[in-house]
């Protein structure tokens, strides 16, 4: 079947895409899934019946053949992370399904936003994926029941405060004075370069939730939620062995970081013997130089 997906190594790839182009892509090393192995009946085939209800949404603005469409939108549905902490939600299915309703029925086109503006599931619960074209969509969407007061903004808006752990001259590594032998080191959201690991005695800890969106974007929305899939993924890179977790972005800090307690909380797991570096701070103690940010915060740098 044409419309039949995989995953592949992670990836949501067609299930006719040739083998010697799977093979170029991920080498031969592969791990070849259902789109949702919770959902899975046998080998690859899954049981879909979650996906097709939620079709619910839109039924009353369209008629067999936008059910037939929607059917073929399993991928995107199950794409999402978000549907592991909440699994009322729309689906991206329903979203991308809802502009081109939008264009083929223009006059049930604020109906449809209002649907999609649900407080509780719509579609500001969407987490950014790599996907440009569904990301363009469910952006235009949700800018068009902003724009339309369909959707009170505010709740959106998240203030970071200013934090001192990214005030750093470093920007790039000049001498080595602490190698951090017998170390093991998580990087959240980015690679540590091979010139900076080939400097370094730690061991680079692999962990699957490495790249996963934490949630950020929904905490001022749900902080509850936004607190449930950042603690996963640091228990994740905890639970791997990591003694420490070094992020790029201040707002993957703040939500690791400044909200560990609530992260503690929300888990039911301690991890007071962890703790999170900005890259800058990483950087600066290779050089065996302390910032004075290490002090502000919430987990203690045991390592100092």
């Amino acid at each position: 079947d044409e419309d039949t997906y995989i995953v592949v190594n992670k990836q949501i790839i067609p299930l006719f895409t040739p083998l010697e182009k799977i093979a170029k892509e991920f080498d031969f090393n592969l791990c070849i899934e259902p789109l949702s192995t919770k959902r899975a009946i046998k080998d690859l085939i899954i049981d879909k019946n979650d996906f097709l209800d939620k079709y619910k949404y839109l039924e009353k603005f369209g008629d067999e053949e936008d059910k037939k469409l929607y059917a073929k939108y399993d991928y995107l549905y199950y794409a999402t992370e978000i549907l592991d902490y909440l699994p009322e939600y729309m689906g991206d299915g329903v979203f991308y399904l809802a502009s081109k309703m939008i264009e083929k029925y223009p006059e049930k086109k604020i109906e449809i936003l209002k649907t999609l503006a649900d407080k509780e599931k719509g579609i500001f619960y969407h987490l950014e994926s790599k996907n440009e074209i569904l990301e363009t969509t469910i952006k235009n969407l949700q800018n068009e029941i902003l724009n339309l007061g369909l959707f009170d903004k505010n709740i959106l808006h998240f203030d970071l405060p200013k934090t001192n752990a990214f005030d750093n001259e470093i920007k790039e590594l000049k001498e080595i004075k602490h190698n951090f032998k017998d170390f093991n080191i998580a990087f959240y959201g980015f690679n540590a370069c091979d010139t900076l690991k080939s400097k370094l005695k730690a061991k680079f800890i692999s962990y699957e939730n490495s790249i996963k969106n934490n949630g950020f974007s929904l905490l001022n929305l749900n902080p509850t939620l936004s607190y449930k899939i950042a603690a996963d993924i640091v228990l994740d890179a905890y639970d791997s062995g990591a003694d420490f977790m070094v992020v790029k972005e201040e707002k993957d800090f703040y939500l690791f970081d400044t909200c560990a307690k609530k992260l503690m909380q929300t888990s039911k797991r301690d991890f007071e013997d962890f703790y999170i570096l900005s890259r800058f701070e990483f950087l600066a103690l290779i050089e065996g130089i302390q910032a004075p940010s290490l002090k502000n915060h919430t987990l203690k740098v045991s390592l100092i």
